[in-house]
């Protein structure tokens, strides 16, 4: 299954042209470059404090607080956050934001950038609905222990078989 959104492309002329693109479930060379997109963007967040703040609030669950006066002061607490990483929101995260986007759509990041504000959003909608990127994070995660714990084990093996040459 996929998904289609129009792209609008102004040429040189001044005409647009609409061109339909089909949104995919992501390649392997998606994923790597998306990894890589992440990557950058926790580095950047990793680097500004206020930002890490801000995420941290945003992503360990206390947004979904019960008590009004907790959510008032969390809600504070983000802005306050927003504001003192401006520049870094401002300058850096939607530049790799839109990076990761053009990865994840199969869009060039010059074409994408040329489009709407509601058009991107749909393009994300389309990423979203053709991707569990959840799932698929998790299930790298789970491919990655386990390859972490098959190498451990092949080293003790290597270490425990050097040992017993040593003795011979």
């Amino acid at each position: 299954m996929t998904t289609q959104v129009t792209l609008k492309i102004k040429g040189e002329d001044g005409q647009v042209t609409k061109v339909q693109h089909e949104v995919e479930e992501i390649n392997l060379f998606q994923f790597e470059e998306v990894m890589k997109s992440v990557k950058d963007i926790f580095t950047e967040v990793q680097g500004d404090e206020a930002l890490k703040t801000m995420f941290s609030d945003l992503f360990d669950g206390t947004a979904d607080a019960e008590d009004e006066e907790v959510k008032q002061r969390i809600d504070e607490r983000f802005i306050q956050n927003a504001i003192g990483s401006f520049e870094t929101l401002a300058v850096h995260m939607p530049t790799k934001a839109f990076k990761l986007l053009s990865v994840l759509s199969g869009i060039e990041l010059k074409t994408l950038q040329q489009q709407k504000v509601n058009d991107v959003f749909d393009i994300y909608d389309a990423v979203v609905e053709e991707n569990d990127l959840q799932k698929l994070f998790n299930r790298a995660k789970k491919s990655l222990a386990a390859t972490k714990v098959k190498l451990a084990f092949m080293k003790k093996v290597k270490q425990v078989t050097e040992s017993v040459s040593v003795k011979l």
